[in-house]
C-alpha cells in the first residue's frame, strides 16, 4: 500500500515597508488593518485544526508588528489620525470587505463615529466577530462605545506574533522567511537577468549584488531573534529565482527554497510530469547545496482567485479531488509532495466569513484524506528526488520580471534607485553610507515597482510613490547632498 499524498501549504505573509524615514508613523494602514483581520485569523484556524504547514513571514512585516504590538508607531487612518485620511477612507481609498462577513449591513452611517465603528469591524477578525463575548455584546447593543472596538483591534495585533511563535515552538507550523524588505533578488544582483525571458524589454542597468547579500542575511537574523531560530528555509519575494539568486541562499546557509511551477516548465523546456512537479530537486555550487521545490500554480491560483465564488464545501470538495487525479499515478517510492503556495491573507476578502468555513472544512478533510506536512519534515524524511544543474530566471508571475521592470515607469524609478546606489558606493564615510543604504534596502522592495506597472493600477499609488521618494531622499541626504530636483517627480 503505498503512503498517502502528503501535502503541503506554504502560507505567505507580506507587506512593505511603510514607515516613512522622519518619524514613527505609517503611510498606509495595511499592516495593523491585515493583522487585525487576516493574520489573527490564520493563526487561531492552525490552532483550532492542528494542521501542520509552513508560514512564511517577510521581516519588514514582523518588524512593523513588534513596533505596532509596542505601540512605538500608527498610522493616520484612525478616528485621532488626519481630517485627510478620514476624507480618504469616505472616498473609498481602503475598501470595507463587509460583505458575507454575517454582519447586519448598514445603508448609511449616521456619523463619524458610525463610520469608524464599521470600518473596524470590517478589519477585525472572524474568529473574535464570532467567537469574542465582548464584539458578541458590542453588535447586539444598541449603545456602541467605539473605544471598546478600538482597544479589541489593538489587542488582536499585539496577539499575532505570540500566536505564531507559539504554533512554531510547538512545531505545528515551520516558519520561513523573504528577504527583509522583499526585494526581487535576481534584479538586486544584475537587472540584465530579465532581458532572459524577455530579451527585447529596455532594461536599465542595476547590479547590487552585495544588497542580494545583505537582504537574506538581515532576514536571516532578524527571523532568529522573532522566532528564535534561523529559518531552514524561504520563499524569495513574488518568488524569483535566478542560479545567482539562488547560490546566494545556498551559500548563506538557507537549506530550501520554494518558487512557481512554471519555473521547473521553463527549466525544463516542456510541462513537467507530475513525478516532476511533486518532488523536491536539488541544485549544487561546489560545496553548497540547496533544495528547490515548485508550487502547483493551478491549484494554489484556484485557492487565491476562484475558489472564492464558490459555496465552500464545493471548492473544499473540488480542491481534495484535483489533488487525488493529479497524484493517482504516482509510482515513485517516495509519497509525492504536493506544494499549495500562496499570499496568506489577501483572497480572504472575496470569500464567506473571511474564508473561516473553507479553511477550516479544507484543513479538516486535508487531515482525513491526505498528509499534510511541513516542508522540512519531509525533506528530513525523503530528502530530494533529483538534480538540476541550472534554473530558469523568472518569478510566479508569468515565469519572467515584467511586473516589476521593463516599462517606462518602472524604468525609471530604476534608474533613480541606481544613482542613488552608485552615489554610496562611491561616498567615503562608512557611518553616512551605513545611514543611506538602510533607505536604499526599503526602496529596493518589489512593492514600490509593482504598482508602476499599467497591470497593476491603485487609488494607492501616490501612497506608495511617496513612500519610495521618501526613502530615495532620505538616502541623498545621509550621504549630505540634495536630492536631485526630478525625484518629486518620480
Amino acid at each position: 500500500m503505498r503512503e498517502k499524498v502528503h501535502v503541503a501549504f506554504l502560507w505567505h505573509m507580506h507587506q512593505p515597508w511603510y514607515l516613512l524615514p522622519e518619524g514613527r508613523e505609517a503611510a498606509l494602514p495595511w499592516v495593523r488593518l491585515r493583522a487585525a483581520k487576516d493574520y489573527y485569523d490564520m493563526a487561531q484556524h492552525l490552532l483550532r485544526t492542528g494542521f501542520p504547514c509552513t508560514v512564511n513571514f517577510t521581516p519588514s512585516l514582523t518588524e512593523q508588528l513588534r513596533l505596532l504590538s509596542g505601540r512605538k508607531i500608527s498610522d493616520p487612518y484612525t478616528p485621532e489620525g488626519q481630517s485627510q485620511a478620514l476624507r480618504e477612507l469616505q472616498g473609498g481609498l481602503i475598501p470595507m470587505p463587509l460583505d458575507r462577513r454575517g454582519l447586519p449591513l448598514p445603508s448609511s452611517f449616521a456619523s463619524h463615529e458610525d463610520f469608524w465603528t464599521w470600518f473596524y469591524l470590517a478589519w477585525t477578525a472572524q474568529t473574535a466577530l464570532e467567537d469574542d463575548p465582548r464584539l458578541k455584546e458590542f453588535l447586539s447593543s444598541s449603545d456602541r462605545k467605539f473605544p471598546v472596538l478600538a482597544e479589541i483591534q489593538k489587542e488582536l495585533v499585539g496577539e499575532v506574533l505570540p500566536l505564531y511563535q507559539k504554533l512554531g515552538n510547538s512545531g505545528q507550523i515551520e516558519l520561513s522567511a523573504t528577504p527583509f524588505y522583499h526585494p526581487i533578488l535576481p534584479l538586486l544582483i544584475d537587472s540584465a537577468v530579465a532581458k532572459r525571458a524577455r530579451p527585447t524589454d529596455e532594461i536599465p542597468p542595476f547590479r547590487a549584488p552585495s544588497d542580494a547579500e545583505e537582504q537574506v542575511g538581515k532576514a536571516l537574523v532578524h527571523h532568529a531573534e522573532v522566532f528564535g531560530e534561523k529559518p531552514k528555509g524561504m520563499w524569495p519575494a513574488e518568488g524569483a529565482v535566478s542560479p545567482e539568486a539562488l547560490e546566494i541562499l545556498a551559500k548563506l546557509g538557507v537549506q530550501w527554497v520554494a518558487t512557481d511551477g512554471e519555473i521547473l516548465a521553463k527549466t525544463l523546456g516542456r510541462p513537467p510530469k507530475p513525478e516532476e512537479l511533486y518532488r523536491p530537486w536539488r541544485m549544487r555550487f561546489g560545496s553548497q547545496e540547496i533544495i528547490v521545490l515548485f508550487r502547483d500554480s493551478f491549484l494554489s491560483n484556484l485557492m487565491s482567485f476562484e475558489y472564492e465564488k464558490w459555496p465552500w464545501e464545493k471548492a473544499v470538495a473540488d480542491l481534495l479531488a484535483k489533488i487525488q487525479a493529479a497524484t493517482s499515478q504516482w509510482t515513485k517510492t517516495a509519497p509525492p509532495l504536493l506544494l499549495l503556495a500562496m499570499d496568506g491573507e489577501n483572497a480572504w476578502d472575496y470569500y464567506e466569513r473571511n474564508g473561516r468555513p473553507f479553511l477550516l472544512g479544507l484543513y479538516q478533510a486535508l487531515l482525513e484524506n491526505f498528509a499534510p506536512i511541513r516542508i522540512s519534515d519531509y525533506l528530513a524524511r525523503y530528502g530530494p528526488e533529483g538534480d538540476l544543474t541550472t534554473i530558469w530566471s523568472g518569478s510566479w508571475i508569468d515565469a519572467d520580471f515584467r511586473t516589476w521592470i521593463g516599462e517606462p515607469q518602472q524604468n525609471r524609478a530604476w534608474q533613480t534607485l541606481a544613482a542613488v546606489r552608485e552615489a554610496v558606493s562611491s561616498h567615503p564615510d562608512p557611518l553616512a553610507k551605513g545611514k543611506a543604504l538602510e533607505h536604499v534596502y526599503v526602496a529596493e522592495g518589489s512593492d514600490w515597482f509593482w504598482w508602476r506597472s499599467s497591470r497593476n493600477r491603485t487609488p494607492l499609488a501616490s501612497h506608495f510613490a511617496k513612500i519610495f521618494r521618501a526613502h530615495l531622499s532620505a538616502a541623498w541626504q545621509a550621504l549630505g547632498r540634495e536630492p536631485p530636483a526630478d525625484l518629486e517627480s518620480l
